[in-house]
């Protein structure tokens, strides 16, 4: 089964930027793939005007583990390795540990794939946080998500692939998760810049106002909805 741990965080201040980057993508994520269970990782940062949370960085760790009790023991060891000093913490005045999140989440779907499917990493990532409107719409949330909004989607210009995933209750960090919502879509993108994912974006918003995509009364609506662009490459276990 395939999970994901979604780790939101900040530099301590701009001057610390630099030191942040290099610190995380070269230190902190090769301890972290060192835990067994952890495959991949891969770092974005918020489009100017898609931040939707506090946080500007992204981090994506992809997980292959056999259950929720599985996951749950692999971050019990993360978080005994950072106990014990196995695991690098950031230099003082490096990180903002005050707004980290970090929550896993497990596949609630397979991944759809879309026509346009060159890349090995996409360059950027939409993510899209949604609920049921009623306990009793979970189903025909499920069928209207996979069967219709996806397929959609993906049928648009530079949209490559996409996946579901179910929140779980393991919250690294002990802290409120940035929001309330059962399930998070991630979206794979191929737009390197601002302007080129505005531009895709804008055909979501036309093909909703002209009904080409179409939207469900099962499912929330203001729904939060960051996009992110690529920083690093895919770093995997060495």
């Amino acid at each position: 089964m395939k999970a994901v741990l979604v780790v939101l965080t900040n530099p301590a201040s701009t001057d610390a930027e630099v030191a942040y980057n290099d610190w995380y993508t070269n230190v902190h994520v090769p301890d972290v793939l060192a835990v067994p269970g952890y495959v991949s990782a891969t770092r974005y940062k918020a489009f100017d005007g898609w931040q939707v949370f506090d946080q500007k960085y992204l981090t994506l760790y992809e997980l292959d583990v056999r259950s929720i009790e599985h996951l749950q023991e692999i971050s019990d060891e993360h978080m005994r390795r950072i106990a014990d000093g196995e695991m690098r913490r950031s230099p003082d005045n490096v990180m903002d540990r005050a707004t980290m999140r970090a929550l896993y989440y497990v596949e609630e779907a397979p991944r759809h794939v879309g026509p346009n499917t060159q890349l090995r990493v996409a360059n950027s990532l939409f993510m899209a946080y949604s609920s049921p409107t009623d306990p009793e719409q979970e189903d025909a949330f499920h069928t209207w998500y996979e069967e219709t909004h996806l397929p959609e989607i993906l049928a648009l210009p530079g949209f490559l692939a996409a996946q579901r995933f179910a929140a779980t209750n393991i919250n690294m960090v002990k802290q409120p998760w940035v929001c309330d919502h059962q399930f998070l879509a991630i979206y794979e993108h191929n737009a390197s810049d601002l302007d080129s994912y505005n531009a895709s974006f804008a055909h979501i918003i036309s093909g909703i106002k002209s009904g080409d995509i179409h939207m469900s009364d099962v499912i929330t609506s203001n729904n939060p909805a960051p996009a992110y662009v690529r920083i690093s490459e895919q770093i995997t276990q060495q």
